[in-house]
């Protein structure tokens, strides 16, 4: 059984693997899959009354698919990692613990992600193994999204002011349901989801503390520069994020097996919502369907749980949660 690990608890060659296997991939033209994938599945699946524009939903976003699409990819990206180093595991970012002093989190660490980009120097990062100046981690320029120049960019706290917080998180952890009609990204469709991918505001939910997206929204618009895209994996910080996603949703997925047993799978559309979202549809462009990615425990992994929660994740280890 994989462990997937909160940054903080990584040691120093763990992070040194990591760092590498990430280089090697990228040397090997094997990343930019990864950032293809992500692009081409902002693609709209929308049903015949719905507007054909993709920020309206795609099969990633926007929409029920976003947590089981994004698991999936994190296992392509860990199972690519592992062709390389066998030991390599994902990360999580934790960025609840760094809402107070973000600029100053682990994650930046000059041997680990690098930090943040020079406004002088077209955004681009300054130090760390994916900087620029390092030769090791090509981007293309974008110049439709205002970055000219090739390279690695970052802007924190340039577009959104701050990180999500513990209490932030919290509003969602309190979802008793997946998700809701008409099951898309405005701000009053309610749900664990919704909620999570960061589309319920205050505009939504008076209850609400800061101005803004939300939660998964939040962080990538508080990082900025290259992770503002479609193709947002440019930027390997993309996988930690997400790493932490997908652990708070096997977190709700655990709370949710030992209080509400009788409502399994908690998920939502089961059939007729949006093509692409519902159970039994496929991951596209992979093989596995929505119903296949609902329990880590049958995938092979799991992930460090602070003491309070360790008990959770025992119970649900031995819940009759999955099919």
């Amino acid at each position: 059984m994989k462990l997937r690990k909160n940054v903080r608890s990584l040691t120093r060659d763990e992070i040194d693997r990591f760092v590498a296997g990430c280089l090697t991939l990228k040397r090997a033209g094997r990343y930019e899959k990864f950032v293809h994938w992500h692009h081409q599945v902002m693609i709209p699946t929308v049903m015949p009354n719905e507007p054909h524009d993709p920020n309206y939903r795609n099969g990633a976003h926007l929409g029920p698919a976003f947590l089981p699409w994004h698991r999936e990819f994190l296992m392509q990206f860990e199972s690519e990692l592992q062709s390389v180093d066998a030991t390599l595991v994902v990360p999580y970012w934790d960025w609840t613990e760094d809402a107070v002093d973000p600029k100053n989190s682990p994650v930046w660490a000059d041997n680990f992600m690098g930090g943040d980009g020079v406004q002088d120097d077209y955004w681009r990062v300054a130090k760390g193994p994916f900087a620029y100046s390092a030769g090791n981690w090509p981007v293309p320029s974008y110049p439709e999204d205002g970055f000219p120049e090739q390279g690695l960019k970052r802007q924190f706290g340039l577009n959104i002011g701050s990180l999500p917080t513990s209490a932030d998180l919290a509003m969602a952890m309190r979802e008793r349901l997946y998700d809701t009609p008409p099951y898309d990204s405005g701000p009053y469709t309610r749900g664990f989801r919704n909620r999570l991918e960061g589309w319920i505001t205050q505009r939504g939910d008076p209850q609400v503390t800061t101005p803004g997206s939300q939660l998964h929204n939040r962080v990538h618009l508080w990082i900025g520069g290259n992770m503002l895209a479609m193709t947002s994996p440019e930027d390997p910080v993309f996988f930690l994020h997400h790493c932490f996603i997908d652990k708070v949703w096997a977190d709700w997925q655990a709370e949710m097996a030992q209080g509400n047993a009788q409502w399994a799978p908690h998920y939502a559309p089961l059939q007729n919502g949006p093509v692409g979202h519902n159970y039994d549809d496929v991951l596209k462009p992979w093989q596995r369907r929505i119903r296949d990615v609902m329990d880590i425990t049958e995938l092979g992994y799991r992930y460090e749980q602070p003491p309070s929660l360790t008990v959770v994740r025992e119970r649900f280890n031995k819940s009759p949660f999955s099919e």
